[in-house]
């Protein structure tokens, strides 16, 4: 009974959910005296006028969301993204697969940059950690009549260290529009602007104002502060351990490799860094119902050490074993998530959140930065829609976007959570990890994980 009813909502969590769109007649100006000045504030926003633009926060996000304000028709005039950090670092942060994400980044015209850049992923493979092959999904294949996940021909699915593909996107703006040593303090909104203060005592007012700062957004907690909103990230009660090594040194190049055991999950996979430099990362998943700080002061050989001490006690295979030890940084954190159906819009309609911001989920279907720069692409068209007169007023174009991406994301969240649950079974709280392990060869014989794989990639902007 219990296997029936996740395997329902597991399901229906991936059935295709349509875009919506929101289009009114251009707004008309009123020539009476009366309305004048109402009038001039109406008129302020509509089709022909400019906008400047600030974005908070440098990831994939924030830099996605500069590329296509200035690579599409927005009318944007100015955008300048602000970054808290005093540089964009190298060798920050670990790997992520961009598929739907890359797909879009292709339609802003940066296709061979991120082909260069990114290693193709050929293939996912889940077994247990005895070695029994649940499901395999062959990219080329799964991807083939997909046109929106083509690109010249090429399956856009691949492997990228996060700071590489950060310096893809920065390197395809002008450099003038990134302001580092920027932390943002305050955020002033009314209905003709919005004034942010950084701590270094600057201020800039703009006509729209984009949280891309992730998880931990102060564009968020500024903005919606006095609230009756819960602005804390919900807890996942699953924990992270991840690990990266220099070198590719796997046997099953170019395919990301899952193992399951008792109350484990790891990925092990191969990544394509800065310069193309070869990286290899180990993630293992784990349930845990304690959540601790994530201002906690991890030792990396700590976490290390923990690390290959689960792997060996739910018995994977040497190769993963090694590779945890082989890792020079190593890093826990918890997974938390916002509910997807909170506000990504102020009420004013000047902020808007995209991305972690506004709809952080659990990393298991590897959807995060490919959702975020939908977000970016998605925004980007609305604001075109609205210079072109589609769409009659600024904060139409944001609500637009809003009505848009919620779906979408919302059943990617849902989706996510249920994976995580099942990928760590056999832990505190979870089902047993047999159940599980029948559960994904069942759904991998039905064809269900390649369908789930290929609709979760899809872009839906």
């Amino acid at each position: 009974m219990a296997l029936a009813l996740v395997f329902g909502l597991y399901f229906l969590s991936f059935c295709p959910l349509s875009c919506v769109s929101v289009g009114s007649r251009p707004l008309k100006r009123i020539n009476s005296a009366v309305f004048g000045k109402l009038s001039r504030r109406i008129s302020r926003y509509t089709a022909a006028s400019a906008l400047k633009v600030g974005i908070v926060g440098a990831g994939p996000a924030g830099l996605s969301m500069a590329k296509a304000l200035q690579e599409l028709d927005t009318g944007v005039d100015e955008v300048t993204v602000f970054d808290r950090g005093d540089a964009l670092k190298p060798e920050l942060g670990g790997g992520i697969q961009i598929n739907g994400g890359a797909a879009v980044l292709a339609k802003l015209g940066l296709g061979d940059e991120i082909k260069a850049a990114g290693l193709p992923v050929k293939g996912i493979r889940s077994r247990t950690v005895a070695g029994n092959e649940l499901f395999a999904i062959d990219v080329g294949e799964a991807f083939q009549g997909e046109s929106e996940l083509m690109h010249e021909g090429t399956p856009m699915a691949f492997t990228i260290m996060r700071d590489a593909l950060q310096r893809v996107l920065a390197d395809s703006i002008p450099e003038k529009t990134i302001s580092l040593n920027k932390k943002l303090v305050s955020v002033n909104e009314n209905t003709d602007q919005v004034k942010c203060t950084f701590q270094d005592g600057t201020t800039y007012e703009f006509d729209l104002l984009i949280g891309a700062d992730g998880i931990r957004s102060e564009v968020k907690r500024q903005v919606w502060a006095g609230s009756n909103l819960d602005l804390n990230p919900k807890y996942s009660q699953i924990r992270i351990q991840f690990g990266v090594a220099k070198g590719w040194h796997l046997t099953d190049s170019q395919e990301m490799q899952q193992w399951f055991g008792d109350g484990t999950y790891a990925l092990a996979a191969q990544y394509k860094g800065v310069n193309g430099q070869p990286f290899e990362m180990i993630a293992l998943v784990f349930a845990d119902p304690n959540e601790v700080s994530e201002n906690a002061n991890w030792e990396k050989g700590e976490v290390q050490l923990d690390c290959v001490n689960r792997l060996k006690a739910s018995k994977n295979p040497p190769e993963v074993i090694q590779l945890a030890q082989r890792c020079d940084r190593f890093y826990e954190l918890g997974v938390h998530y916002y509910p997807a159906l909170q506000p990504w819009v102020s009420s004013k309609g000047r902020v808007i959140l995209i991305g972690d911001a506004a709809h952080a989920m659990p990393p298991f279907l590897g959807q995060g930065a490919n959702q975020a720069i939908q977000d970016a692409y998605c925004l980007a068209v609305k604001l075109a829609e609205l210079k072109s007169g589609k769409i009659s007023s600024l904060s139409e174009a944001a609500r637009s976007y809003e009505i848009s991406r919620k779906p979408p994301t919302a059943a990617l969240q849902l989706e996510s959570r249920l994976l995580g649950f099942l990928e760590t079974a056999g832990g505190p709280g979870t089902i047993p990890a047999s159940m599980r392990d029948i559960f994904f060869f069942v759904l991998g014989k039905l064809g269900i994980a390649k369908k789930t794989f290929v609709t979760g990639a899809v872009p839906r902007v």
